[in-house]
């Protein structure tokens, strides 16, 4: 199967997961060269990564500094994109999941796109709807993504919801982390 072919079959089965069709998962390869063709989702969303951070730059002042934090921005975004897998991959096998791993962390990567989407779609309806306020549409955007990620969890590593929802929060967790910590260093004080 070609990258272009199973790349829309990955993303055509995100959508029927979210709908809550778990018939969804026969899109995927779960196959170990499927795994590591699913990265490819932190090449699609990169651009849109990209032009988020560049927007918070708006409002920077004149003497920020853009260079290293855009650099310092692009490491965290590769350690983000490393640092969850590798902890799944101690986890799994502490949850007898272990033959699991690949089939979750292959969905789990590909949804990235479709989370990445539905955030998109909430910043734009917050520039459309003004008087609603952006911050509404993210909260809701980020509720959604993170009951999207715990319903991937529980479907691919059949685990109890609990179990589900402590691994979504600690990916959720481990990102603000390295987030903040790439921002304080981009802003030289991380300490």
């Amino acid at each position: 199967m070609s990258l272009q072919t199973e790349t829309l079959r990955a993303l055509y089965g995100t959508w029927r997961i979210a709908r809550g069709d778990t018939g969804g998962l026969a899109f995927f390869n779960f196959s170990l060269e499927g795994f590591w063709r699913s990265f490819l989702a932190a090449v699609i969303i990169f651009p849109a990564f990209a032009f988020l951070r560049w927007h918070d730059l708006v409002s920077a002042p004149d003497d920020f500094p853009v260079l290293r934090y855009m650099t310092t921005e692009v490491i965290a975004y590769v350690i983000k994109w490393v640092a969850f897998p590798l902890l799944m991959f101690h986890i799994t096998p502490m949850l007898g999941r272990a033959e699991r791993y690949v089939a979750f962390m292959t969905v789990y990567n590909w949804a990235s796109v479709l989370q990445m989407g539905v955030y998109l779609l909430a910043l734009a309806l917050g520039v459309l709807f003004p008087m609603l306020g952006t911050g509404g549409f993210v909260m809701i955007a980020v509720i959604a993504t993170l009951i999207y990620s715990i319903f991937i969890t529980r479907l691919t590593l059949s685990v109890p919801i609990p179990t589900a929802s402590a691994i979504v929060i600690a990916d959720f967790l481990l990102s603000i982390v390295i987030t903040s910590i790439g921002i304080r260093l981009a802003i030289g004080q991380l300490f």
